[in-house]
């Protein structure tokens, strides 16, 4: 006996929220945990090497986050705890705009 279900019992063809459901079922949530980091870092990045405007780039990295926690959280990938410390990561990367350089 198996403590996770085995790929082959997975019906595919549902598309890939299936996929990332089993992927997060099988590492225990690590597979949401990191995608919401990446997605932080990646967005937060690239408006970074856009604008150089390192508080600007705190912000979208934190919204973007948001949004796809909010996703996530609305599938069960995510737990309360995670939604909670996302949401407070997305109001401080927002609050940093205000203490800026004063431009």
């Amino acid at each position: 006996m198996t403590l996770y279900q085995m790929p082959s019992n997975i019906n595919w063809s549902n598309g890939m929220t299936d996929a990332f459901v089993y992927l997060n079922l099988v590492t225990g949530s690590w597979f949401s945990n990191m995608l919401l980091i990446a997605v932080y870092f990646i967005f937060a990045s690239g408006f970074f090497f856009a604008r150089k405007d390192i508080f600007g780039a705190f912000a979208v990295g934190g919204f973007a986050s948001f949004v796809v926690a909010l996703l996530l959280y609305t599938a069960s990938m995510i737990s309360g705890a995670t939604f909670v410390i996302v949401i407070a990561v997305a109001i401080v990367s927002f609050a940093t705009l205000f203490i800026g350089e004063g431009t």
